[in-house]
């Protein structure tokens, strides 16, 4: 976690819960916060040098290409349930989630593979397994998952030891 920096502020100053869920879009509708938090999400995340930046659907699908475009790298999408994915993949399922929801998970193997540094961006990890599913995906492709980067870092401790180090702007303590 980054402490008082100023992407941790955006975050904080933008988030809401509603009606028990937590808003994290809030805080990307406004342009600065924004710029903000992925300005951050990208220097914590390129620590480990990675090729290219996967983000699950559907907030992944938002924050990640943004991290990996301010990184100059690339980014391959990581889709949930029977969307449409052409070209060749590998799938699986999720552990259950802080719902007890368990989610199919899919990743293109053309996009990644032996020897290439990946690293997941996310708005939220909660329990963390979606990530760990994530990274099963990867390793299925030969790739390596070396970070996991995130604006909310609640993972459990199971999901700490099953992945890589896991940066984020706030913990779920710091949320109001």
């Amino acid at each position: 976690m980054v402490a008082d920096s100023p992407a941790a502020d955006s975050v904080l100053s933008h988030f809401r819960w509603i009606d028990g869920d937590a808003d994290t879009w809030e805080m990307l509708r406004d342009p600065d916060a924004l710029a903000t938090i992925v300005g951050e999400l990208a220097m914590l995340c390129a620590a480990d040098a990675p090729d290219v930046i996967v983000g699950i659907e559907a907030r992944g699908f938002v924050v990640a290409p943004l991290v990996a475009l301010t990184l100059g790298v690339g980014f391959s999408p990581i889709r949930k349930g029977a969307a449409m994915f052409p070209g060749p993949a590998v799938a699986t399922e999720s552990a259950p989630d802080y719902r007890g929801r368990t989610q199919k998970l899919a990743a293109r193997t053309d996009h990644l593979g032996p020897g290439v540094r990946v690293a997941l961006v996310d708005d939220w990890v909660e329990t963390g397994s979606q990530a760990i599913a994530a990274r099963q995906l990867i390793e299925q492709t030969g790739a390596d998952l070396v970070n996991v980067t995130v604006i909310v870092d609640e993972a459990s401790a199971e999901a700490r030891m099953s992945l890589p180090v896991i940066r984020s702007i706030v913990s779920g303590d710091d949320l109001p």
